[in-house]
């Protein structure tokens, strides 16, 4: 009986852990003045009282009146003013803190569903853990931007490190001999752990925690990630007490940024999916949430112009399609091999240059990415979602690196999943009857 929550405490520590790093941003040398954004915050709460003044926040435009609705971030930011002053260190600290509680939600979800449609991969609770876990890990390295030396790392050597642990009892020969029979095996595992790998390592936020208004994608993506896993154990048990919990933290989500609008869509899908398991629960839950978010925006429209500020209107991309094009390039990097040929043609001498021989690699390893999702159809189709409609809005702006962060949950997921079956279908060389 104590062996589950001496493990779970093992987990919430090593997540801990590698979330140091961003300490060193939480203690920069960046005076929060040197921002032109956080400057503007800073005179607002002066201006307004501080706390004394947070229902001015509840009722109008935020700190930069650029005609956004955003009174859980307004709040947020005033306790900071109020316990810190302009000391960076205390916001800093704050978005750290909220990073951390992400990631530490991030491995609540994804076990959550690993243990439901990942179990044919993962059938003991243990596996299903340690991949959570690692997704969770992932995720606290990439928001602290501790992904230099990874990035360093071949695949190719993480690769063949694994096939040898794998046939460490079986000769070459033997070896070979299987190899010469699943080629074509070994390229599609092969295949999904590059693609899942590069994806993964090189996917890191350089100053999500150091700049203070980066506080809108950090506490909404915190309370959206906690808030679907109250959803989850509503439809689980029930108890409404996880259903409230589901509401306050996704109305706390939609206050803070707009990006959680976008998991209505999520709600329902999750509602049907789960529909012989919760009945009525999921879809009781997911019409709580397409009310706040209606809500909410009928309080964004009612309190705020409906026509775009100046703001919004110099964010927004010149042309629509641009943004579209950035977002399957986002969602699904393959595509850019398409736009690759389409520029260069079809010349053959460009095989002797490296980047034609990567780009046709990259498509023919794709393949694995295939295979993989095929297998798990559901997870992938899940988490394709989850990235694909979280950054959807933002693809039609101008980038910042902040709109990445709700999408990257998705994206993990993914990427995590791709790695795990590329290394279980190369374990499968060396035994046969395990089926993935």
């Amino acid at each position: 009986m104590k062996r589950q929550p001496t493990a779970l405490l093992w987990c919430i520590l090593l997540i801990l852990v590698a979330n140091l790093p961003g300490l060193r941003q939480v203690m920069a040398n960046a005076p929060l003045r040197t921002d032109t954004d956080t400057v503007a915050m800073l005179d607002a709460m002066r201006n307004t009282g501080g706390l004394q003044g947070w229902w001015q926040w509840f009722t109008g435009d935020w700190f930069l009146q650029n005609g956004f609705y955003r009174p859980t971030t307004c709040l947020s930011l005033l306790l900071d003013y109020t316990l810190y002053g302009e000391a960076g260190w205390g916001y800093r600290l704050t978005n750290w803190l909220l990073a951390v509680l992400t990631a530490l939600g991030a491995y609540a979800v994804c076990f959550w569903f690993a243990r439901r449609w990942l179990s044919h991969w993962l059938s003991e609770e243990r596996f299903q853990h340690l991949f959570a876990l690692a997704l969770a890990l992932a995720l606290s390295l990439q928001q602290t931007n501790a992904l230099h030396t990874p990035q360093g790392w071949s695949a190719w050597w993480l690769v063949g490190a694994w096939l040898v642990w794998v046939n460490r009892s079986r000769t070459l020969s033997a070896w070979m001999s299987r190899f010469r029979s699943q080629w074509w095996g070994l390229w599609l595992a092969v295949g999904a752990f590059f693609w899942g790998w590069d994806r993964l390592v090189f996917s890191d936020f350089e100053r999500l925690i150091v700049w203070v208004p980066s506080r809108t994608a950090l506490l909404s993506t915190c309370l959206a990630v906690w808030g679907m896993w109250m959803l989850v154990r509503w439809g689980d048990t029930g108890k409404s007490r996880f259903l409230l919990g589901t509401g306050l933290l996704y109305a706390g989500s939609c206050g803070a940024y707009e990006q959680p609008l976008m998991m209505v869509p999520l709600a329902l899908v999750l509602a049907f999916a789960m529909r012989r398991q919760w009945g009525w629960r999921g879809w009781m839950a997911a019409g709580l949430i397409l009310a706040i978010a209606v809500g909410v925006l009928a309080l964004r429209f009612a309190l705020l112009p409906a026509s775009p500020s100046g703001y919004q209107q110099q964010q927004l991309r010149s042309a629509p399609l641009i943004g579209l094009q950035h977002l399957l390039e986002t969602v699904l990097p393959v595509a850019g091999s398409i736009r690759y040929w389409k520029t260069v043609g079809l010349d053959p001498y460009l095989f002797f240059v490296p980047d034609a021989w990567n780009t046709l690699m990259a498509a023919l390893a794709f393949l694995g990415v295939l295979a993989a999702a095929r297998r798990s159809w559901r997870w992938f189709g899940w988490w394709l979602l989850w990235h694909g409609l979280t950054y959807l809005p933002m693809s039609l702006l101008h980038p910042f690196e902040h709109y990445h962060y709700l999408p990257q949950i998705g994206q993990n997921a993914l990427d995590a999943a791709l790695m795990a079956w590329g290394l279980l279908r190369l374990q499968h060389t060396s035994l046969p009857n395990r089926d993935v």
